[in-house]
Formats: structure tokens, sequence, C-alpha cells
């Protein structure tokens, strides 16, 4: 790799110093460094930019999973592999530990593979038009009402007109990644990654039928608001549009897939393992 993108989370990254150091470590390879022209790092050999260059060959994003959902939508747009450095809680989507940047050195020695992730596209559909959202769902698309008050009649219907019907507070639909993200919190399946799949979880359901769903990926979901309000559709927690009564918001597997960089000794369920023993020792 020659040239990679390293975008930080201020935020997260107090003064930019893991940054820094990943930076210098990348440049001590002979690799060409670029971050974005509104951060300051003092290190003269770093390049800056403001539209991302599309020749990157792979982007490295220090902060949470929130800050590796937002470089998604960078990464896909150059078809460039993504790798987090997990300054988060738990990091579900962060390969690298702050203090294990030694790991890098694997760029250079090729001890790493690259895994295409499975993403979502969702579009509201009404009586007059259809309006598809920008974004792909790295994780998942939640529909519910605002800040979750009040119950909402959910009607899932799959692409052979075979339909379910829900009253919950939301529903989500999950890549095989967002598994382990807000389905898993409202009793959805651990799905290996790998495992191209569409899954419906209801949140907090008050109806007989309360289970998640499974559908291939070839399948096109779409859920109607069965009740009187508007309810919200969210994109990797990002909010994207509403559906009034009556209105559908259609999901299906996008064309696209995000490529995440992994060092070879991880697999899907040695990192979930991993993870939750850590939330279990912060709780």
């Amino acid at each position: 790799m020659k040239k990679i993108a390293v975008i930080p989370n201020p935020s997260k990254d107090c003064g930019l110093k893991i940054t820094s150091l990943i930076c210098k470590k990348l440049i001590s390879f002979g690799i060409d460094v670029y971050i974005e022209e509104k951060n300051e790092l003092g290190i003269d050999e770093v390049r800056f930019y403001t539209t991302l260059p599309k020749d990157t060959e792979l982007i490295i994003v220090v902060g949470g999973d929130g800050s590796v959902l937002d470089a998604s939508v960078q990464a896909i747009s150059v078809d460039a592999p993504i790798l987090g450095v997990n300054l988060g809680r738990v990091g579900y989507l962060s390969e690298v530990e702050p203090d294990n940047l030694d790991i890098l050195d694997r760029l250079i020695s090729g001890e790493y593979k690259i895994e295409e992730k499975m993403l979502l596209s969702v579009a509201c559909k009404t009586v007059n038009k259809t309006v598809t959202c920008t974004r792909l769902a790295v994780n998942d698309i939640i529909i519910s009402h605002d800040n979750f008050l009040g119950i909402a009649d959910f009607r899932l219907e799959a692409g052979n007109g075979e339909f379910v019907k829900y009253r919950a507070d939301g529903m989500i639909l999950s890549t095989p990644a967002g598994c382990t993200a807000y389905s898993l919190s409202a009793g959805g399946p651990i799905i290996a990654h790998d495992v191209d799949s569409i899954i419906a979880t209801p949140i907090c359901p008050h109806s007989f039928f309360n289970r998640s769903i499974i559908f291939n990926p070839t399948e096109i979901i779409k859920v109607r608001n069965g009740g009187a309000t508007p309810l919200n559709i969210s994109v990797d927690g990002r909010c994207f549009s509403k559906i009034n009564s009556g209105d559908e918001c259609v999901v299906s597997q996008a064309d696209k897939k995000l490529k995440m960089l992994t060092f070879s000794e991880n697999n899907m369920f040695s990192t979930l393992f991993k993870k939750m023993k850590i939330l279990e020792d912060i709780t």
C-alpha cells in the first residue's frame, strides 16, 4: 500500500495523539499519508485533502463504531477498504486497539485480508413518489416514532407478497455486520458476518408474534406504517426521512459492499466473544 487516508475523531482522540502515532508509523514505512485539512498534526510529511483522493488504497479510522460508520460513506465512494482503531467503549467494527499499533506493521508484510460486508439500501414509497436514501446501511435501518414514544403498527411484507403484522416500539432491519449492534440489544439473532441476510427484529414488541425473521439477501422487504402517526427512518443512526400512515419503507440488498481490512488471526466470533467480555467488565 502506498496511499492511506487517516480519519481522526478529535473528540475521542484528545490532541490527536493516537492519530499522530499512526501517521508517523505509516510515514516510516514510506507510505503517503493523507488527512483532512481541518486537522492540525504538526507533521510535515502528512498531506492534506479537501476531498478524499479517489486512488486511496486504505482508510484508517480513529474513533468508535460511529466514526467507522460515518467514514464508510467515503470508503464506499472510492471503493477503498476501511480499518478501525478503537477509541470507543467496545468497538465491534474496529480491528485495532490503541495499545497494539504495532499490528499495523502487517500492512507492509501483507498479513491481512479484505472482507466485503453486505449493505442495505432503503427507500420511502408513497402514493406519488419513491425517494431513495443516498446513504447505504452498514449496520441497520430503524423505523420508529420520535424518541421511541408510542407503539407503532407495522406490516412487514416479503417479495412474494406474504406478510406479518407487528405492534412494537420500532422495527430494525439489520445486516449481518449489524446483528451485534442494536438488533442484538433488541433480542435479535447473531449471524456470521459472511452469511448474507436481512434480519428484521421488532423493538419491544406488543404483539403475540414477537420473533425476528431472517430473510434471504435477495428479498425485497416492505415495511408499511399501519398506524395513524408518522414514523421516522434512520440509517446507521442518521435520520433519513419519515413515512406517513399507509406509506412504505422498502429495504433491499445494496449493489455495493463495504470493504474492511482484517488481520489473519481474527474472525467474527473470536472478535465478538472478546468484545462481549470487555462489555461485561465495563458494566
